[in-house]
């Protein structure tokens, strides 16, 4: 606004500077007409003095024509300048409305905002009561399905055999009177071995037989025995021994192998596919001999039928899968039987569910 005050006035003292230089000029013309052509008494003193004064009425209408166009030109600078400072006042105005509406638009986001959010935390709420209430009711239903469960998979366990096994044979307590008679289709004239059987004890003691071979002069040819902290395997003589520090947990099928070679005594003994120990110069030379006594569940340790038996030594659980071979199985092999056909891979010197087996005492076949 500052400035088109400060144009307009020089405009206008534009125009006063100008209508004074056109007085001046007209004065001027006048004195120079009256001085020097004064009153003539001849006869062409009224056309000059016609064209004279034609010429100073053409230099009014010349003056009054220039200052109408320099007031056009006045008036359209001032519409010029009002129009820029309208277009900034414009600007100014409406960038003022903007800033003032700012506020009112985000007071009202806000306010959404705000009302979205409590929505949101009663809908939190309520699933949050929702779960809460869920253990309990479906607690009071799923309970008993669990306990069913349990119970079901305890039944099974107790039924369940290693896979690939149809049959197991039960020892249902330990007495000296339970035990199972194994009956080899060859001799027992052995220079090396390998031995498998599965096992699921019910109870262990200090010495828990597995199988054991023995004649009358030595009961001890060939055992396989559990003790509470160790799986021992026996060779040529209670003296020979390897002792495998891993403890067969009770209630659980567990698979042990145990090998040996008369040609260096070379002995291992490998629970569930692993080996375990492993040592050599046990009963280095020795022939296992033929004639003797092979059983399970017990330890025949006596000159006479059905005497020599030590209840203390007795096994209760359940045996299944007792394989015999004539040599020493490779690692791979060992790891083979205790596989999904572990029943199916039998021994050529006693073979389970091929070599006779007789239960005695209370010993029974289960499937």
């Amino acid at each position: 606004m500052q400035h088109l005050r400060v144009i307009l006035f020089w405009a206008f003292c534009s125009a006063l500077s100008a209508e004074d230089s056109d007085d001046y000029n007209l004065m001027y013309v006048n004195l120079d007409n009256e001085i020097e052509n004064g009153i003539h008494p001849t006869d062409d003193s009224s056309a000059c003095d016609c064209r004279q004064d034609r010429s100073a009425w053409d230099q009014l209408f010349i003056m009054l024509e220039n200052s109408q166009m320099r007031e056009n030109k006045l008036l359209q600078v001032a519409e010029d300048v009002l129009a820029a400072e309208l277009r900034g006042l414009r600007s100014d105005v409406a960038h003022t409305c903007a800033s003032a509406q700012e506020p009112v638009r985000l007071t009202r986001t806000l306010d959404e905002l705000l009302l979205t959010s409590r929505g949101l935390t009663h809908r939190l709420a309520k699933l949050e009561n929702a779960w809460q209430r869920a253990p309990e009711e479906s607690g009071n239903t799923l309970l008993p399905v669990l306990e069913e469960l349990r119970a079901l998979r305890r039944w099974a366990g107790q039924r369940s055999l290693p896979a690939g096994c149809e049959t197991a044979l039960l020892f249902p307590m330990r007495s000296k009177k339970i035990f199972g008679s194994v009956h080899p289709v060859t001799e027992m004239k052995l220079r090396s071995f390998s031995a498998c059987i599965w096992v699921r004890a019910t109870d262990v003691l200090n010495k828990t037989v597995l199988f054991s071979y023995g004649t009358k002069r030595n009961p001890y040819e060939i055992q396989l025995y559990l003790n509470s902290w160790s799986t021992v395997l026996v060779v040529g003589g209670d003296q020979n021994k390897l002792v495998a520090d891993s403890v067969v947990p009770l209630g659980t099928w567990t698979y042990l192998c145990g090998t040996w070679n008369s040609d260096g005594g070379v002995t291992s003994l490998w629970v569930n596919g692993e080996l375990a120990a492993t040592g050599s110069g046990m009963a280095t030379g020795h022939t296992i001999p033929e004639g003797g006594i092979l059983q399970m569940g017990q330890e025949k340790n006596g000159c006479c039928v059905g005497g020599g038996f030590d209840e203390m030594l007795a096994f209760s659980g359940r045996l299944t899968g007792f394989n015999l071979w004539d040599r020493v199985l490779s690692s791979d092999e060992i790891r083979q039987t205790r596989g999904d056909d572990s029943c199916h891979i039998r021994g050529n010197v006693v073979g389970w569910g091929v070599t006779e087996i007789q239960p005695h005492g209370g010993a029974q076949y289960i499937s």
